[in-house]
């Protein structure tokens, strides 16, 4: 796994955290908004360059929706955070795979 990808993996399991939480009552996002605020405001980020992550194009309400529905429905069936990491990742190779028999290549 790349940098990117090992980021993006850990953003998506704290927001999975975040959100188990706030259902069970035990915090709420402005809670914890705060919280990493002070984290921040004491520990100084290491200096990243920019280009090490591309900007991320912000989500429209149906993609919001749809992910939140994705997310629901893999927690409905017990999954764990890495059986629905590995789902998701086989479901991006069907939908390559698909993409490349509509472009009339499998290569």
């Amino acid at each position: 796994m790349s940098i990117e990808e090992v980021t993006v993996s850990n953003m998506r399991e704290i927001a999975l955290i975040v959100k188990a939480l706030e259902r069970k009552g035990r915090c709420t996002k402005q809670g914890l908004y705060e919280i990493v605020t002070e984290f921040r405001r004491k520990i100084p980020r290491a200096s990243i360059p920019e280009m090490a992550f591309p900007e991320l194009y912000p989500l429209t309400e149906t993609e919001n929706k749809f992910i939140e529905d994705i997310l629901e429905l893999l927690h409905k069936n017990g999954l764990t955070s890495h059986q629905s990491m590995n789902l998701l990742e086989r479901l991006g190779v069907i939908i390559e795979m698909e993409k490349r028999v509509a472009k009339g290549t499998t290569h």
